[in-house]
């Protein structure tokens, strides 16, 4: 009798025992980035088709099979070519036979392409950079604007490629004192259908001006916001550029980039996405000098953000990228090279920093501050301290780029 009544106890404590109208899992298997517990549901309104949780809830309340979802993004994302991950976007939706040739039911497919638009943004304005980057302004159905930068790296051999810098927020409300967009605050949280749809608009752009889509190889989330602010929502478009049937980008290409205004969120990142890259917006690596620079730094301690990396590090296997916007006579000094080379250097050897150098670019903000841009020599000088003290660092001098078109680090915030 006692063993009856322990396996009823079990059947009640286990979730499959529960009856649940809508399954708990996902269709979309096979991304790096685990997707959230809870299950999809369908769409209230029209959506974008890059919106993988309502596409979902829309598969499971159609009887669909995940070889349907996929072969929806193989013709949405791919124009129907074979294999996942080469793209071939398209800013239309497919029409009804080319669902159908893929073994997608009639009924659903009709169904869908009245409940879905291909993309629910469209870009308002291109502005071209001399370094052969772009500036997108993005208008969303809400009636704000984001801002997405597409950076041109060519390397020594000629070979061409491209980073998307996505925007993460309508503002930001960590109004670190150099930064353009913390002026205009917090706007909005964007939802991850539109992170995903920035990135679909800059691949598409460059298929416009003959440009390879493949050719756009990186991706960084450093736009406007504090990501980790958004982090539900980061975490979604994660899993969906990452997956297989979708984008495809590899976790190793992808960079989230924070103030880590709670040095825990970090932590977090490291358990649901430990294979993308993390770099940290430090800029003093003293309690005193960070918070001069980064406001929302007063609320924790070096020490809490420095014990944040340390395991980071462990549960992804590499250390954080540190980075460190040089202002002249505010963070530049000899003294605080040092301090920077102490801090990376408590990471231990195993899991030591990478930290990248960048020279302040001009911005309305700082200037209230009287902010300025150190002497390369100078820049050098800090560069070299570092060497010296065998921390791995570089001089980002290419962060410059795109200062005539307003988008260079630090600068995004809605400008003309």
């Amino acid at each position: 009798m006692f063993f009856i009544l322990l396996l009823l106890l079990a059947a009640v404590a286990s979730p499959l025992a529960l009856p649940s109208a809508t399954p708990h899992f996902r269709l979309m298997r096979g991304s790096l980035i685990p997707p959230p517990l809870l299950p999809p549901l369908p769409p209230d309104s029209p959506t974008g088709l890059l919106d993988l949780d309502a596409i979902e809830g829309f598969a499971h309340t159609h009887n669909l099979q995940q070889s349907h979802v996929s072969n929806l993004y193989n013709v949405f994302l791919r124009n129907g070519s074979a294999g996942c991950g080469v793209a071939a976007p398209r800013s239309s939706l497919p029409d009804l036979n080319e669902l159908t040739d893929k073994s997608f039911p009639k009924a659903a497919a009709m169904t869908l392409l009245n409940s879905f638009s291909a993309l629910t943004s469209s870009i308002t304005k291109v502005i071209p950079s001399s370094s052969g980057g772009y500036r997108l302004l993005v208008l969303l159905t809400t009636g704000h604007s984001v801002e997405t930068v597409l950076i041109k790296h060519t390397h020594s051999n000629g070979k061409i490629r491209y980073t998307v810098c996505l925007s993460s927020q309508v503002g930001c409300a960590r109004a670190c004192s150099f930064c353009a967009t913390g002026t205009i605050g917090l706007k909005a949280n964007l939802p991850a259908s539109s992170i995903l749809e920035q990135f679909l608009h800059a691949q598409l752009l460059l298929a416009s001006e003959n440009i390879p889509a493949s050719s756009l190889t990186n991706v960084v989330f450093m736009g406007q916001g504090e990501p980790l602010d958004n982090y539900s929502e980061v975490l979604k478009s994660l899993r969906s550029l990452t997956h297989q049937c979708m984008f495809n980008v590899s976790p190793s290409r992808i960079t989230v980039s924070t103030v880590a205004p709670v040095p825990s969120i970090i932590k977090r990142l490291a358990d649901d996405a430990p294979a993308v890259n993390l770099a940290v917006s430090l800029h003093g690596a003293t309690q005193e000098l960070r918070e001069l620079t980064v406001p929302s730094a007063r609320g924790t301690s070096i020490e809490e953000l420095g014990a944040a990396l340390d395991y980071h590090a462990k549960k992804s296997g590499r250390g954080a990228m540190l980075e460190y916007l040089l202002i002249d006579d505010v963070n530049d000094s000899d003294c605080a090279a040092e301090s920077l080379a102490d801090f990376a250097r408590d990471r231990g050897a195993k899991f030591k920093p990478f930290v990248n150098l960048i020279p302040y670019n001009p911005t309305l903000a700082g200037a209230n501050f009287g902010y300025e841009t150190p002497t390369d020599e100078r820049i050098n000088s800090f560069h070299d301290l570092l060497k010296k003290e065998e921390i791995q660092s570089s001089v980002r001098w290419s962060s410059a780029a795109g200062r005539d078109a307003n988008a260079a680090c630090g600068q995004l915030v809605l400008g003309e």
